[in-house]
């Protein structure tokens, strides 16, 4: 059963530009306030459109060992051409509040780990992914895990600085970025689901997927990873409108 969502105005504490068409914004709660949720899920900002309610979600791009320690949570938030929200959002500056809801979703890691992890993005859809990986080294997860992480252009790797310290910092954490539209990239130029077909040719056991992005992504990488015979139970899906 969903846990009801519960609803709080958060203030807006830090925003910083990732790339040209995107930000990451730090909402502070009150100390009252329970922002409590699991790893992948995500939050509604509600607002007024028209003189009307509106709401739209946004995945949680952070551990929720951050609201413990500083009533803190992260987003990461892409400007929309024609979107109302985001460039509402691109609007607003720090020390400005913003009315929430949470939490929703069930796009979250299936505990206890049985299997190795991979997770596999393109754009804002690492938010989610972000913040289930933490979560998992916090938790000492033992387990190899993989970010397959798919871009248009080499200068939109969302969070790369914090990736490659990760990959440092643990032996069992595999960082695969991918580019598209490459310029003077000199890395991987496949899109994510032939990554995924590369990486994992003939190991259909023993892998657990975790795929988030635009709905086309993850059709296609749904439909690749059933024609390699990983099981339905082992496909895991948040997608993008």
């Amino acid at each position: 059963m969903a846990e009801k969502p519960r609803f709080y105005d958060a203030t807006i504490t830090k925003i910083v530009s990732l790339s040209s068409t995107v930000k990451h914004f730090v909402l502070e709660y009150p100390k009252e306030a329970d922002a409590n949720f699991i790893a992948g899920q995500f939050m509604m900002v509600h607002l007024e459109k028209d003189g009307k309610p509106h709401k739209k979600p946004y995945s949680i791009a952070s551990s929720p060992k951050l609201v413990k320690d500083k009533n803190q949570l992260e987003l990461s938030i892409k400007l929309v051409d024609g979107g109302y929200v985001s460039t509402w959002f691109f609007g607003l500056k720090e020390g400005d509040k913003i009315h929430t809801s949470l939490p929703y979703g069930f796009f979250t890691v299936r505990e206890p780990w049985t299997e190795n992890i991979i997770f596999v993005g393109t754009g804002t859809g690492v938010a989610p992914l972000r913040g289930m990986i933490h979560k998992l080294y916090e938790q000492n997860c033992d387990k190899q895990i993989w970010l397959i992480f798919g871009n248009r252009h080499e200068n939109e790797i969302l969070y790369l600085d914090e990736w490659r310290a990760l990959e440092k910092a643990h032996k069992n954490f595999h960082f695969i970025p991918t580019v598209s539209r490459p310029k003077e990239w000199k890395g991987e130029t496949a899109y994510v689901q032939e990554i995924v077909k590369k990486t994992f040719a003939g190991k259909t056991e023993g892998l657990d997927f975790y795929g988030c992005g635009l709905v086309p992504m993850c059709q296609q990488l749904k439909s690749a990873l059933i024609e390699m015979n990983i099981p339905k139970d082992k496909i895991h899906f948040e997608q993008f409108t």
